[in-house]
């Protein structure tokens, strides 16, 4: 995914839908590198200017991103980074769990040798990112990858769409300062349990290690979230 800094310009031939497209595309670049973070306001002259648009555009691929629940409009104030909230935790993770373990069988059929390289260096990137501090707030991106990289194999498109759109809603939402040194070690050692079922063809295995690290990032996830209210009063 490249830099969101690039300057965007409208669409050739006034093309609305073309530069729509690279607005909310250029956004959610901005989302994934956290220059706009969960429960910020967003000003439509300020992400104009810096995407070098017009406003239209950019209001335009707000309304798509709320559609997709990566932001929210409160009337008379504007649109706001989403904040992902406990209740939306416990369904996305519910759902997540359901489309990953049944795509198991289909992984394993469709995997190789040189998928699985490719896969375990998924796991050694995020490793490196524990002793690089300007990396870590990628640490949520690099395991979303990891997953969706896997959920590729199993060839089943639809799936794919829906998994990934619930993993960017837990990779955009969420703030990294919340995630700690702990669990990143953690999923590091869930992300290699499911490698090695994989590797071993063992869907039984596969399952067991996928329901564990969705429940153990779940119940993280939902932990920190309490935390942050206890700090914050």
């Amino acid at each position: 995914m490249k830099s969101s800094n690039k300057n965007i310009k409208n669409g050739k031939n006034g093309d609305k839908s073309r530069a729509v497209g690279e607005a909310f595309d250029a956004i959610k670049n901005m989302l994934y590198y956290k220059e706009l973070a969960p429960g910020q306001r967003l000003v439509y002259g300020d992400l104009a200017k810096k995407l070098n648009m017009s406003l239209t555009p950019v209001i335009q691929a707000l309304n798509k991103l709320e559609y997709s629940e990566l932001v929210f409009y409160e009337p008379h104030k504007g649109y706001f980074v989403g904040q992902i909230t406990e209740k939306e935790v416990k369904e996305i993770y519910q759902a997540r769990e359901a489309l990953e373990v049944s795509i198991i069988p289909s992984i394993i059929q469709n995997i190789n040798k040189k998928d699985l390289t490719l896969i375990r260096k998924f796991i050694v990137d995020y490793e490196k990112s524990l002793t690089n501090m300007e990396t870590r707030q990628l640490n949520l991106l690099k395991d979303m990858q990891f997953h969706i990289k896997l959920a590729e194999f199993s060839r089943q498109d639809v799936i794919q769409k829906v998994l990934r759109n619930l993993l960017e809603r837990i990779c955009l939402k969420y703030r990294p300062e919340y995630l700690g040194d702990e669990r990143i070690v953690n999923a590091i050692k869930e992300h290699r349990r499911i490698l090695k079922a994989f590797e071993m063809k063992d869907v039984e295995e596969a399952i067991s290690a996928v329901k564990h690290h969705n429940r153990a990032g779940a119940e993280y996830i939902i932990g920190s979230l309490e935390r942050s209210k206890t700090s914050f009063f």
